[in-house]
């Protein structure tokens, strides 16, 4: 029998090695190299019994008993999509309902409201607008409103230059 060399193995490979010897997946000379490994290595014998601390910690987890078996499961998710649909039904004809009496109501011979506005005549269409004593002066202000103080930049003379020089371009 050769040697197991373990060293060759990163550490995550090492879990799932033993992973996998826990569980009875390797064959039988793997598992006489494992075992060998676990008797001669002490990092090998730390790793193993985080392994088994590890596996039986989740086997001894408390199972919560208020899930129900799948066939309940299924039940309620299929009455609450049934339920929905029915709701969304609901809305879909309680949507279809109000437009058909609006329509209706539109045409009934007792609704005589909106045929009044459409046959309603227009006398007299008013040209000057009314008069108030409150008046806007709009582009005749009554106080003179003072011009603003424009402010120059430093370097005048070379925008000045610039602009000459655009406007020589452009013509």
């Amino acid at each position: 029998m050769d040697r197991f060399n373990y060293q060759e193995y990163h550490e995550g490979d090492q879990f799932e090695l033993l992973s996998a010897y826990l569980d009875g997946e390797v064959t039988a000379t793997e598992r006489q190299r494992i075992e060998q490994w676990l008797a001669t290595d002490e990092s090998g014998k730390r790793l193993y019994m985080k392994l088994l601390r590890l596996r039986h910690g989740v086997r001894s987890m408390p199972v919560p008993s208020c899930y129900a078996a799948s066939s309940e499961l299924f039940d309620l998710v299929w009455k609450r999509i049934i339920f929905r649909r029915r709701i969304n039904w609901m809305w879909g004809g309680a949507a279809i309902a109000a437009c058909v009496i609006g329509s209706l109501s539109g045409i009934l011979p007792g609704n005589t409201s909106r045929l009044q506005l459409a046959q309603q005549k227009i006398d007299s269409v008013q040209t000057q607008a009314p008069i108030s004593p409150l008046m806007v002066a709009l582009n005749n202000p009554i106080v003179e409103i003072p011009k603003t103080a424009v402010v120059r930049p430093a370097k005048i003379e070379e925008i000045d230059y610039i602009q000459e020089e655009m406007e020589f371009e452009g013509n």
